[in-house]
């Protein structure tokens, strides 16, 4: 298994993706030169796509670690990649980028990661 995943991290949409069998969420802190990833969390309270389609809603999310959650902390310096086993398997991943889109006139961080399977 090999996924490129991008969270944008916005009120429009949530800071989470999922790769084969592993839940990736952006965590604070992150900046523009380096990002905190849970993996794995225990995801309660999220609705994907509940809101009126006249009404943007932020969506709304809560997580809390595990035993088997893993937290990181990537950047471009001389930690841009870790490895990880989680329900026996090992992972890669590795922070590609980092950067703005903008959505609806606003500019929210988004940031890209190579979550690769051993």
């Amino acid at each position: 298994m090999k996924k490129l995943v991008k969270i944008v991290v916005s009120p429009f949409s949530p800071s989470i993706e999922i790769a084969e069998n592993i839940v990736i969420k952006v965590h604070v802190p992150y900046s523009e030169k380096d990002v905190t990833v849970l993996v794995n969390p225990n995801v309660q309270d999220y609705a994907e796509n509940q809101d009126n389609p006249n009404i943007k809603v932020r969506q709304v999310m809560a997580a809390s670690k595990t035993d088997e959650s893993r937290t990181f902390r990537l950047d471009f310096q001389d930690n841009n990649v870790q490895t990880f086993e989680i329900r026996g398997g090992k992972y890669n991943i590795k922070l590609m980028s980092i950067g703005k889109e903008k959505i609806q006139g606003q500019k929210f961080p988004y940031f890209e990661f190579f979550v690769e399977k051993e």
